[in-house]
């Protein structure tokens, strides 16, 4: 159930999901939408399978941590503001929860934040935060940013958007990339990971893996607030 094609009157699910991005660089290879292409796609299968109501995809996220490399961002105090005002506000739907399916790791910190403040202030709607880069695959293959994972992901979901021709073949990156420098000094030409090497067959491998994941911990949420 898609909030934007219902009425008023049509509200029934306790339970939404809110898809959150980002709109930044992701290499040579992937378009600047990746992150929220794969949590939307997440969601809107999550909440196809478990009835839950899908609010409209989160584009912008906080993406500082790229430098001077194309993004669209919001600073980290207005989108703390955001995406609390859109949780309190969603009381008004009759909600008791709602779940955050994260696609950029540039907002984690600041989606705990936000959920511990709604969580801890209001009686509802209770917040779920569910990080897709907390799969171990992403470490496995030490995928920070449009490496291995990502690159699979877009070829299963969008392969028309995927430039493989484009895909940088000399790669390296710093270990201080994300928590002291920005991926413009600390990665190759936009990506932070040991490789790219994508095939199709990993990327609908990860994202029936992401697909499970965020439906126990729904099933999780759904036995605590109902």
């Amino acid at each position: 159930m898609r909030i934007l094609e219902l009425t008023k009157d049509e509200l029934s699910s306790p339970i939404g999901v809110i898809p959150v991005g980002s709109i930044e660089q992701h290499g040579p290879h992937l378009p600047l939408g990746t992150d929220s292409m794969i949590a939307e796609a997440v969601a809107e299968k999550v909440a196809q399978i478990e009835g839950l109501l899908l609010f409209p995809t989160v584009y912008y996220g906080c993406s500082v941590e790229h430098g001077d490399l194309p993004q669209v961002s919001i600073g980290d105090v207005n989108f703390l503001n955001m995406m609390g005002d859109i949780l309190e506000s969603s009381v008004k739907l009759n909600i008791k929860g709602l779940v955050l399916v994260n696609g950029h790791g540039g907002n984690t910190d600041l989606l705990k934040v936000v959920t511990r403040r709604v969580n801890f202030t209001r009686p509802r709607p209770k917040v779920m935060l569910v990080d897709l880069h907390e799969i171990g695959i992403f470490s496995q293959y030490r995928d920070l940013h449009a490496g291995t994972v990502e690159t699979s992901l877009l070829l299963y979901l969008r392969p028309e958007l995927v430039r493989l021709d484009r895909i940088p073949s000399n790669i390296s990156f710093s270990p201080f990339t994300f928590t002291l420098i920005t991926s413009e000094k600390g990665g190759s030409n936009g990506v932070v990971a040991e490789k790219v090497e994508p095939s199709k067959e990993l990327g609908e491998r990860v994202f029936k893996e992401m697909i499970n994941f965020v439906m126990n911990r729904v099933k999780e949420f759904r036995s605590v607030i109902t």
